[in-house]
């Protein structure tokens, strides 16, 4: 199975190094010339005089502007390079903060050495405001579409994954089965701006320099962007030499974790590798109380408490190579694979009572699954910056395989109040499942700033995707004696969603205050599922010929405005978007099940369309001490994709919860991001959403419709303990209020986790988190019918103590390959490296 499903990745690494093998060979021009070489000088700040030490200096040849050389700056702000090509070089010298000054040098067998002077770099007084408003902590930019969250520093999540990173982002959340949530709908997550099947429990936290939220992405985006999207940027090395860090830890619950990364550059040549293991137990509980009702009166009850115990073993890594051809050109060419065991047995203890609360019968039934899954992603790209600045393109293939297996039993054993047993009882139900998806990406994109004042974007994409996902479920019980396939709850579907797309996108600055952008995106989009059992296909095709051609065409207009010599900045925006059912959604495999409930799957979920609009103010005061971004916002959707519950039609008392498409839902909300420095060492923020709902089933599912308001708070709160202080420690706690659904509401869901850190040097570090101090998250729903009312919750993990070690090393200006015996360019620049 997973020979056929890594051809595409051997593909694409055979066709880099193809390319890249040859081009990296030749020689243009007959020869290069000597690298004989040398330069040198000193580079200080302009206004201070002091040295700028860590400036990079970057060294080009003009004939054909490729990079030939660097170093960083040392501390006493000399820089040296040597082994030079002979003629006419330009040196750029560049640091954050400060505005990049270029200058050239002429070498020649007369001339093998030239001393530059000194270079004076000078302040960037904007890049300075905005660092100053942001801070080093939870970066808050805001740019035309999209805000920018930094957690790299982030204390309670080193040791654990993406999920845990986002559940501290302000304005997000995370639900019991590890899925991320804004506003109330589910954006679209990727890596490094590209699709990916993996999941974010997969990556981990030590991984992540970044999360990009986009809450109403432009036309430049994905369509299938309802919910917003979450961009997360993995780290790369972008200076010379290298770094990386090692780390190890342990926990409660049978937690451990250990892995490493390594990012480096070296001359045109850029690496990134790590690796990751992660390994813990969860004991949990839930519980369900149901009651069937008749005219308003009850007709029946169904208590339960339930005791799980799961673990989940997860390990991978990932392989990032980049190549610079020319100080224009880059190629890259990547690879991240991640495997993932979950297991769990599960004890379910339950009763039943007649309407008067009479007992009818109590039993108990064992659940017990095992799957594994395996992720893959390849991906080869290439950029090209033109000569006029801020004009480039890039074009990228991108291959993302997933393989499921799994393996489910469900063993019910019941008993009568007088102490028979119970017709049929015992019962024993196995699933056997697993799916095979494959999906191939190619996309094109491309920026022209026509003049100062006008930009235009614009670009092709198309996305091919094939799964095959089945199911066979049996059944054993005493009238049958021998394990019997239900055709009704087994199936094997055939899945393939076809997307191009195209979109352009201009933006003109209006005036010194005022900017837009305008864009339109077009997407071709057919979904066919085959169940093969039966020959049956359900498909839709947008647009069909000339028919629904409004459901294949999305429009965007983002109007800013902007304060001088300030951060403040005020957008309003609006777009339309389609969202399609995620895998989960459409994979028809029972993913939770009791006595009483079944939840599977719907592969014949049409997409929902919307309608989107939003006002977002950012105002920064206090000196820039504290920000304050505030957001109004509107969605309304047709055909809404939303959970559902029927009664299955083999057995009333059982409830099929699944997902369909309802009629429509109206949302609108209003958000706030507060952070704040008080006082130094101190940096608090809080965040909060109020929305209203109103939600309502087609006339197919009865027409059900509920309206209301919810709302969700969110603090993190760090200290650094003095300005010389090794300690630090990081409060998060978050609540998240009842939300509507048609049929009723979730449950309030809160909790608080707590970090301690301890610095013994620059290399070494200590983490002690605590999740869930309050042992209080926990996830649940209401379900209020005519005919039923039921509540229950679950948990997602148990409280749990983790301590985490770390190593940090690392060398500017340093090559991991250098041969033995070679001398580094700069025996006074390189050093460990202060993360």
């Amino acid at each position: 199975m997973y020979k056929r499903t890594l051809q595409p990745i051997l593909l694409i690494t055979l066709l880099a190094f193809g390319l890249a093998g040859p081009v990296s060979a030749q020689r243009p021009g007959g020869g290069a010339p000597p690298a004989l070489g040398r330069i040198y000088g000193r580079v200080l700040d302009a206004t201070t005089k002091k040295p700028a030490e860590y400036a990079t200096i970057a060294v080009y040849t003009v004939r054909n502007d490729s990079l030939v050389g660097g170093t960083i700056v040392r501390g006493n702000g000399d820089f040296d390079v040597d082994k030079l090509p002979l003629g006419k070089l330009r040196i750029q010298i560049s640091f954050i903060g400060y505005t990049a000054l270029t200058v050239e040098a002429q070498l020649s067998r007369e001339r093998l050495e030239q001393d530059m002077g000194n270079l004076m770099l000078k302040p960037d007084a904007e890049l300075l405001k905005e660092v100053e408003v942001v801070g080093e902590r939870a970066t808050t930019v805001m740019q035309v579409d999209r805000r920018v969250f930094n957690v790299e520093k982030d204390l309670s999540t080193q040791g654990g994954t993406g999920v845990d990173v986002m559940k501290n982002v302000p304005g997000l959340s995370v639900d019991v089965e590890g899925n991320v949530e804004m506003r109330g709908s589910r954006p679209l997550v990727l890596i490094d701006g590209r699709p990916t099947s993996m999941q974010l429990d997969q990556i981990p936290a030590e991984d992540i320099e970044r999360v990009e939220v986009i809450t109403n992405p432009s036309v430049a985006f994905d369509a299938n962007t309802t919910g917003g999207i979450i961009n997360v940027v993995l780290k790369k090395n972008t200076k010379p030499g290298y770094y990386g860090q090692v780390q190890a830890g342990v926990g409660t619950n049978d937690r451990y974790q250990g892995g490493f990364n390594l990012n480096a550059r070296d001359g045109r040549w850029s690496y990134n590798l790590s690796y990751n293991y992660n390994t813990g137990r969860n004991l949990t509980d839930g519980e369900t109380d149901r009651t069937d009702l008749l005219n308003g009166a009850s007709t029946g009850r169904f208590l339960q408490d339930a005791s799980n115990n799961g673990k989940n073993t997860m390990n991978g890594g990932r392989l990032g190579l980049e190549w610079r051809q020319s100080n224009r050109n880059t190629w890259g060419l990547s690879f991240n694979g991640r495997q993932r065991e979950m297991g769990s047995s599960e004890t379910q203890d339950f009763r039943s009572e007649d309407g008067n609360g009479e007992l009818l019968r109590t039993g108990y039934q064992i659940n017990t699954s095992l799957s594994e899954n395996f992720s893959y992603t390849g991906q080869l790209s290439f950029r090209r910056k033109a000569p006029k600045e801020g004009k480039e393109w890039s074009a990228d293939l991108t291959y993302n395989g997933w393989n499921r297996d799994s393996d489910a039993s469900f063993n019910i054993n019941s008993t009568e109040a007088n102490g028979g047993t119970t017709p049929g009882s015992p019962s024993t139900q196995q699933n056997l499942g697993g799916s095979n998806a494959n999906t191939y990406t190619f996309q094109l994109d491309a920026v022209d700033p026509l003049s100062e004042r006008t930009k235009i974007e614009y670009g092709v994409k198309s996305n091919w995707n094939l799964d095959n996902t089945w199911l066979n479920v049996y059944i054993t019980r005493p009238d049958i004696g021998v394990p019997v396939r239900d055709s009704t709850l087994s199936n094997n579907y055939d899945i393939t969603d076809i997307i191009n797309a195209a979109y352009f996108n201009w933006s003109q600055k209006l005036n010194d205050r005022w900017s837009l952008m305008a864009g339109l995106r077009f997407e071709q989009t057919w979904y066919e599922t085959v169940l093969r059992d039966t020959d049956q296909r359900f498909s839709y095709k947008y647009p069909d010929g000339t028919e629904n051609l409004a459901k294949a065409l999305f429009p965007s207009v983002y109007l800013v405005r902007r304060w001088e010599g300030s951060t403040r900045e005020l957008q309003v925006n609006f777009s339309r978007k389609i969202d399609r059912p995620r895998f989960w959604q459409i994979m028809p495999f029972i993913m939770f099940a009791d006595s009483r409930n079944l939840r599977i799957g719907n592969p014949t979920l049409a997409p929902e369309l919307s309608n989107l609009a939003e006002v977002n103010h950012l105002l920064p005061f206090l000196g820039g001490k504290a920000s304050w971004l505030t957001s109004v916002y509107g969605r309304y959707t047709q055909d809404v994709i939303t959970g559902y519950a029927t009664p299955l039609g083999e057995d009333s008392l059982v409830l099929l919860n699944t997902f369909v498409n309802g009629s429509y839902s109206a949302n609108g909300g209003w958000e706030n991001v507060f952070k704040f420095d008080p006082m130094k060492g101190l940096q608090i923020t809080l965040s909060g959403t109020v929305q209203y709902t109103d939600i309502a089933l087609s006339s197919a599912q009865g027409g059900d419709r509920n309206q209301g308001f919810n709302w969700n708070a969110k603090a993190l709160v760090s200290y650094r303990f003095g300005s010389k202080s090794n300690w630090a420690m990081q409060m998060n706690g978050e609540y998240e209020g009842p939300r509507i659904q048609p049929q009723g509401r979730t449950l309030s869901q809160y909790g608080v986790d707590l970090s301690l850190n301890r610095e013994f040097t620059k290399q070494w570090s200590a983490n002690l988190s605590v999740n869930d101090v309050f042992y209080t998250r926990r996830w649940g729903q209401v379900l209020d019918t005519p005919t039923i009312y039921q509540e229950n919750f679950r948990r997602r993990e148990q409280r749990f103590v983790r301590l985490t070690l770390t190593w940090k090393f690392g060398e500017r200006d340093a090559s991991l390959f250098r041969r033995r015996g070679q001398q580094q360019r700069e025996p006074g620049g390189g050093g460990d490296m202060e993360m």
